[in-house]
């Protein structure tokens, strides 16, 4: 009997650490979105100031694409992480050389590929 206890109390932690563990995904994922948009947001404010500037535009748009890459691969969820891939990818195809092109440009992608993303992250 005292077996039987010991069994059932191993499976019963088992299954409690499996809902802790996806806990945490949710939390990271739940985070990793926040965390998107702030980066995103961040990037908005800033390329009004850098469309005279493209070498420091080019670098924030850079900046930016590494940092939405790498928050989605942290995420744990495989379609948040497409999104951010998805948005980290055109952020690296957008040429800077005439910076008032490049800053709509990036404000188009940005609008269309956070749809994606809130919808990714359930908002």
């Amino acid at each position: 009997m005292r077996r039987l206890s010991a069994v059932l109390a191993a499976v019963v932690l088992a299954s409690g650490c499996g809902t802790i563990q996806e806990a945490g995904a949710i939390l990271n994922a739940t985070e990793a979105c926040d965390e998107a948009t702030k980066v995103a947001d961040d990037l908005l404010t800033r390329i009004p100031g850098l469309a005279g500037k493209p070498p420091e535009l080019d670098k924030a748009l850079d900046a930016a694409a590494e940092r939405l890459k790498n928050i989605g691969v942290k995420s744990g969820n495989a379609t948040l992480s497409d999104a951010l891939g998805a948005l980290s990818r055109s952020y690296q195809e957008i040429e800077v050389t005439d910076g008032p092109a490049a800053v709509q440009k990036i404000r188009t992608e940005t609008t269309r590929s956070l749809q994606v993303v809130t919808r990714a992250c359930g908002y």
